[in-house]
């Protein structure tokens, strides 16, 4: 199931990258432009002591903005698999309508989460894992939030362990090397072009989410193939 997924995330990444450019790397642009704007405020740039308030709205916007893209993606990725094909205003109105049902999903994703972490790491592991799939369900099958949560625990029944391994097996590698990618910009340019060099930081984010949310998708697939339960 993981070379499946892998090569199909590969496949797909490659044909329609050009197609993620466009529909989703503009979000990402304007996190950029969110976090340059801030950065300009006086006392607020990388390095010195950060206003509580500025940091927390930029984290605030950032983190609402790469949820709004990863709702893109998953709509894109669902449309180039079942060859459907829309406008690019369409997808922009969909993910903003869709946009409070995932954010409701992933808050009751993260509290669940700290809830098993607070009782030991493994809980919490395993708690992210069965519901890992929550937010697919609600966006391709429309289906509403305690619906989607319930799908995404059938789906991985008797599968959690599995599914974490899955998990892991693109998450740690795709850390490893985006440490490794962001290294060398980082002794070249932290200190002298802080812009310059979160630029970059927000593109390989970018790619890296593409990447991990297509190899999602396909793990959903493959497990609602070999499931019992239907959706």
């Amino acid at each position: 199931m993981i070379l499946d997924a892998f090569k199909f995330t590969n496949n797909l990444f490659s044909n329609h990258f050009t197609k993620f450019l466009v529909l989703v790397f503009p979000v990402y642009v304007i996190i950029f432009l969110v976090y340059s704007l801030m950065s300009s405020i006086p006392g607020n740039e990388f390095g010195t002591t950060t206003p509580s308030i500025s940091s927390f709205f930029l984290e605030l916007v950032t983190n609402l903005l790469t949820l709004y893209s990863v709702i893109l993606s998953i709509l894109l990725i669902d449309d180039i698999c079942k060859e459907k094909k829309r406008s690019i205003t369409n997808y922009f109105y969909l993910g903003a309508y869709l946009f409070i049902k995932i954010l409701v999903i992933n808050l009751i994703l993260t509290i669940a989460v700290i809830l098993g972490l607070l009782a030991l790491i493994i809980p919490g592991l395993y708690v992210s894992a069965r519901l890992f799939f929550a937010s697919y369900v609600a966006i391709i099958f429309d289906e509403g939030i305690f619906n989607s949560l319930k799908k995404s625990i059938e789906i991985t029944q008797d599968k959690g362990w599995k599914v974490l391994g899955y998990v892991f097996a693109v998450t740690i590698p795709l850390i490893f090397i985006m440490i490794l990618v962001l290294i060398g910009p980082a002794f070249l340019l932290y200190e002298e072009n802080i812009n310059i060099y979160m630029a970059i930081v927000f593109f390989v984010t970018f790619l890296f989410m593409i990447y991990i949310t297509i190899y999602g998708y396909r793990l959903l697939v493959n497990l609602m193939e070999t499931s019992d339960e239907s959706i």
